[in-house]
């Protein structure tokens, strides 16, 4: 799988990924930090790229604008970084069932993950 990672979450989070035998770019290492959500979001459709941010905005596009790209919204408050990487520990294997089976929309907080086709 390859994941787009937002500028709101640790770059980190690539090697996390990467890791696991994913593919990881964050905005940072792109030089896309100053793009709008509609420009990454282009970016991520054209990649095919799952989108990760803490941003509401790529939320709402998932449910209202469709299956591509998908979207995992991390929605954990302000936790520190080692408990973000436990709870996407935690809810790894979950995550990936869901985008492989199409999932547009992934919301995952400190207590619970939903999935939306």
């Amino acid at each position: 799988m390859n994941f787009l990672i937002d500028a709101n979450l640790p770059p980190r989070l690539c090697a996390w990924l990467k890791s696991r035998g994913h593919v990881a770019e964050h905005l940072v290492d792109l030089k896309l930090l100053k793009a709008t959500d509609l420009e990454v979001w282009g970016h991520a459709t054209v990649q095919n790229l799952t989108i990760v941010s803490k941003d509401v905005d790529f939320y709402d596009r998932a449910l209202l604008l469709g299956p591509r790209p998908q979207v995992i919204h991390v929605s954990v408050g302000n936790c520190s970084n080692a408990r973000l990487f436990q709870i996407f520990a935690s809810e790894w294997d979950n995550i990936e069932r869901a985008l492989s089976s199409g999932s547009r929309l992934i919301a995952i907080t400190q207590e619970k993950l939903e999935v939306f086709d």
